[in-house]
């Protein structure tokens, strides 16, 4: 292309797309016109969404016209990447072989070889990226280049002009983060539910009849205590879980709580105010002292309790859940009197907007089963009626979506269920790699109980039981009795199949509301076997009850958490033994002790392999934790979320280092963070030499499927390379790269649209 020719086609390019008001028509149109002006095979566009960091497809000569507007590229991947993440063009004579090459194979460029990419910029700000590719393996020249960039300019000033004037679709998207999330996607009209009266609004008032005052309070109280009977029995026929029964426990216990009624009566009577005041008065003093004492979860129950008692003392009643179509409901928080009367088959999602999301209501939201959103800093007062997506994948919530949007996200989701059929049609079979190595894959379990039972013929044991969740659900410290019938029905139910139970597992983001702990550094601070060391009457409990449920079905392995000193194990296991000696002498039986193991989250760990391997019979890895403090982020800091990174060098040599040293001394190791159900994260830990997973029930299925698709042989050789490397996209690129010549490659990206960010539970 000579000068002239060069200058004639960039002045019509550009008059022709700034004459186009439609910015979806002008994109399409500038692709084609860059096509034909430079002989080139393709010319793509990619618009960089910087709320979700990924490169969007949206205009195309070349590539598959069904893949436009759908197909998506994470920001550290691909050629689009690269272009992205310099800000400086990239002209490659074979693509193919570059290590960030990312195959695609739903938009047909299979045969385009030569790749020039550009970035579009406006004042700095990356917009997307502007790419050219040939069928010829050679580079482009320099007149392409110059035109390119040229071209790249004049789009960004049009792309920046049409986001202020026209407000292009994807960016007007009303898009809101959440604190927590759970589930998949749900798509309905949102349905607002807001209490009749609110605490806040009771006056505070006199009345000149104390006794009818105090037999009005009491009636009440009977009407509610019939209603939370009927509630019971209601969830005892049906099959909600064990979350929503202690989420209703935690009602009921203030319901029954005599200190509470006693105080509100004696304020009735020696204020003479009336029964409305009084419940204000009393509740908004424990209200005060539950919240001095960071007593979260009890804030929420005193709230919602006492927004019953008054909404009862003046005759409101609550909102109705009656209505034809499912909807999300929306409301401050979920209150826990109204759980058991919530119609699952009419409810598509929730969201809550209260920024104190409780550890019940995250753990409940598990249990229900439905696409969810809590913490959301919504106002619900415009957006009653109106259509909401739950993007329960990347814990968001979108108002009013363009019917496009809404396309999108039930293409997803058939998508995703598609998937979920593939991966369930093998779902019983074990994994054996192409190359024969079994692996062993075991459930994380603790959140879900029906949802994890129905995986027993899918798992070969269980790797984590999270016996804090439990825990979590009650009111007060559980028994030794209560205990045991928990781990007795747990090790029941997958008998003979082991079952890892983690000891108590306390402090930081996992709180208990009769145990008030507050910390400047809770991360950093008292929690795990630290707590359980510290207080040896309720470690004693537990043991107990944990050896006596083993006595009777001879399955258990027993974990401590948050091990970082020699002197925890020796001081744990001698007090098992003194259980078992204890038990020994009661029954005047042979009491076997289970298997041992620490679970490995502090870096120190890393350093006493050889010490730790005397006293234990295997290791798990909580991958979470380890990366956190080995990279000194807190991933649940949005300011520095995103230097979490389990991919990081240092992380996957720190893997590799703890699998050798677990080898060398003949010891078991096992990886139950949530890197074992990520795909990618899976080949890299098979390839670091880790033949035991353990992941949460939802990832079980897909990765089964995956393993079953790869040799092990060769993914130790990747394993190697990757050793060698010093970023993390670099190693990303590694493992991407080996999945696609699996033909992994699709299933892999669709699962990558699936971020884990399932509510506190990945913290569990």
């Amino acid at each position: 292309m000579d000068g002239k020719l060069f200058l004639r086609a960039l002045s019509q390019i550009t008059q022709e797309v700034a004459s186009e008001h439609d910015l979806t028509k002008a994109m399409a149109l500038l692709v084609q016109n860059i096509r034909k002006t430079t002989d080139a095979d393709c010319c793509s566009l990619y618009l960089f969404d910087e709320f979700r960091k990924r490169y969007r497809l949206v205009a195309s000569d070349g590539l598959l016209q069904q893949a436009v507007g759908k197909v998506t590229l994470r920001a550290d991947e691909g050629l689009v990447s690269v272009v992205g993440s310099t800000g400086e063009l990239l002209n490659l004579a074979d693509a193919l072989s570059h290590p960030n090459f990312k195959y695609l194979p739903e938009v047909g460029e299979d045969e385009y070889l030569s790749f020039l990419g550009v970035p579009v910029l406006n004042k700095g700000d990356l917009l997307g990226v502007l790419v050219v590719q040939s069928k010829v393996k050679q580079m482009f020249g320099e007149q392409e280049e110059s035109f390119l960039v040229t071209l790249a300019a004049q789009l960004g000033s049009l792309i920046a002009r049409s986001k202020e004037e026209n407000s292009v679709e994807e960016d007007v998207l009303q898009r809101i983060k959440g604190l927590a999330s759970t589930g998949d996607i749900a798509i309905a009209p949102a349905l607002v539910w807001q209490p009749e009266v609110s605490l806040e609004d009771v006056r505070i008032q006199h009345g000149d009849d104390p006794l009818m005052q105090v037999e009005l309070f009491n009636q009440v109280l009977f009407q509610l205590q019939i209603e939370m009977d009927r509630a019971t029995l209601k969830m005892q026929e049906g099959d909600k879980g064990q979350a929503v029964f202690g989420y209703i426990s935690s009602y009921g216990s203030l319901l029954d709580d005599a200190s509470i009624q006693d105080e509100i009566t004696r304020t009735i009577e020696d204020g003479k105010y009336l029964a409305t005041s009084a419940v204000r008065i009393v509740i908004e003093r424990l209200l005060a002292e539950a919240k001095k004492q960071g007593q979260n979860d009890r804030v929420i129950d005193l709230k919602d309790f006492g927004q019953v008692l008054v909404s009862r003392l003046i005759h409101a009643c609550n909102q109705e859940f009656d209505f034809s179509e499912p909807v999300i409901l929306v409301m401050e928080n979920m209150p826990s009197s109204m759980v058991a009367e919530l119609p699952a088959d009419k409810i598509a999602g929730f969201v809550t907007t209260s920024q104190d999301t409780s550890a019940h209501a995250t753990v409940l939201a598990r249990d229900l089963g439905i696409p969810s959103v809590l913490g959301v800093n919504l106002n619900v007062n415009d957006i009653d009626g109106h259509t909401i997506i739950v993007d329960g994948h990347n814990c968001e919530v979108i108002l009013d979506p363009p019917e496009s949007v809404v396309d999108e996200f039930k293409q997803l989701v058939n998508q995703n269920r598609e998937q979920r059929d593939l991966f369930a049609r093998e779902s019983m079979k074990p994994v054996d790699c192409l190359d024969g190595q079994h692996i062993v894959i075991g459930l994380n379990a603790g959140l879900n109980q029906n949802n994890e039972s129905n995986l027993i013929g899918e798992t070969d044991c269980i790797g984590l039981y999270r016996s804090e969740i439990a825990f979590m659900l009650c009111q007060t410290f559980p028994s030794e009795q209560q205990q045991f019938d928990w781990y007795s029905h747990l090790l029941e139910s997958f008998a003979p199949k082991p079952v890892c139970i983690r000891t108590l597992d306390i402090g930081s983001d996992k709180g208990l509301s009769y145990l008030p702990n507050k910390e400047a550094n809770p991360a950093l601070g008292w929690r795990g076997v630290r707590v359980t060391l510290d207080m040896p009457n309720i470690m004693y409990t537990q043991l107990r009850a944990l050896l006596r449920a083993h006595q009777k079905y001879g399955n258990l392995e027993l974990m401590i958490p948050m091990v970082s000193r020699l002197e925890e194990v020796v001081a744990v296991k001698k007090a098992i033994i003194e259980v078992a000696n204890e038990l020994r002498g009661k029954t005047a039986q042979e009491v076997t002790l289970p298997r041992f193991g620490v679970m490995i989250e502090v870096p120190a760990c890393a350093y006493m392999m050889d010490e730790l391997s005397r006293e234990v019979d295997f290791f798990s890895i909580g991958s979470n934790d380890l990366t956190q403090y080995l990279l000194a982020v807190d991933r649940s800091n949005p300011k520095v979320s995103r230097f979490f990174d389990h991919f990081h060098p240092c992380v996957v040599r720190c893997l590799h280092e703890l699998a050798r040293k677990a080898e060398a001394n003949g010891k078991r190791i096992n990886v139950c963070g949530e890197i074992a159900g990520d795909p990618l994260g899976a080949l890299m830990l098979l390839s670091l030499g880790y033949t035991s997973l353990s992941m949460n029930y939802s990832y079980i299925a897909r990765i089964k499927y995956i393993l079953r698709r790869v040799s092990f042989a060769q993914l130790r050789e990747v394993g190697k390379q990757a050793l060698t490397l010093t970023e993390s996209s670099q190693i990303k690129a590694l493992y991407d790269n080996y999945a696609n010549a699996q033909g992994l490659g699709r299933i892999i990206a669709l699962s990558n649209q699936e971020s884990a960010s399932e509510i506190n539970a990945k913290h569990f």
